[in-house]
């Protein structure tokens, strides 16, 4: 991709290393009330919005998991506070690279406006992207291709001059629908046959594809 002028971001698990803390504050609000929350359906879940997540936890562990998705904000928040806000490896040196190369970034994340703003102030990293954009701004979330779209279509750019940064499988499904390359940096999930099938390349780290940015790899 010699005209790679244009990076989407996701965010939880791929920016900051957010997802186990979610499960962890999931968890434990489920198993205040009686529901042994289990890491696998936690990870059918990445990349999607509450509201999807309730619609899929519900139809698994009944009408009672709508309490747990009313509470474990509030404890992701206590966990956040006292673990702190981590960065992922390689961002950093990524954005680097994309300041030398002059490539535009944007963050296109299924969390909520307002906690995208929150975390890149917590991390100082409010003036690295261009501008970032939520789930809710959007009518239909991951797998669906909107929200990159949109991104795309904000940015002034086109699909394929733009490449996909991703950590989840609905995320890597969205890129691919809105046919835009897509990189994974897995977290959480550790890429099966469909992820390496659809993916453009399946990357450790953030450090590997600024590396590979830098070299015109990509």
């Amino acid at each position: 991709m010699r005209n790679l002028n244009f990076v989407i971001f996701d965010m939880d698990g791929l920016i900051f290393d957010t997802e186990r803390q979610v499960f962890e504050a999931m968890r434990s609000v489920a198993k205040e009330i009686g529901i042994e929350y289990q890491l696998d359906d936690f990870k059918r879940t990445i990349g999607v919005n509450d509201e999807k997540t309730k619609e899929l936890m519900v139809d698994k562990y009944g009408e009672a998991f709508s309490e747990v998705m009313k509470r474990y904000r509030e404890e992701f928040n206590n966990i956040l506070h006292e673990e702190g806000l981590r960065v992922k490896p390689g961002v950093l040196e990524l954005l680097n690279m994309l300041d030398q190369k002059n490539i535009m970034r944007c963050i296109a994340s299924a969390s909520e406006r307002d906690v995208i703003k929150r975390f890149l102030e917590m991390s100082n990293l409010e003036d690295r992207f261009d501008f970032y954009i939520s789930g809710s701004e959007v009518d239909r979330g991951k797998p669906y291709p909107d929200i990159f779209l949109k991104a795309c279509e904000l940015a002034n750019k086109k699909e394929k001059d733009t490449i996909v940064i991703e950590d989840s499988l609905h995320g890597l499904k969205a890129a691919v629908a809105a046919n835009i390359k897509c990189i994974i940096v897995p977290d959480l999930i550790e890429p099966d046959n469909e992820m390496k099938r659809l993916a453009h390349r399946i990357c450790d780290d953030l450090n590997e594809v600024a590396k590979l940015i830098k070299m015109n790899l990509i």
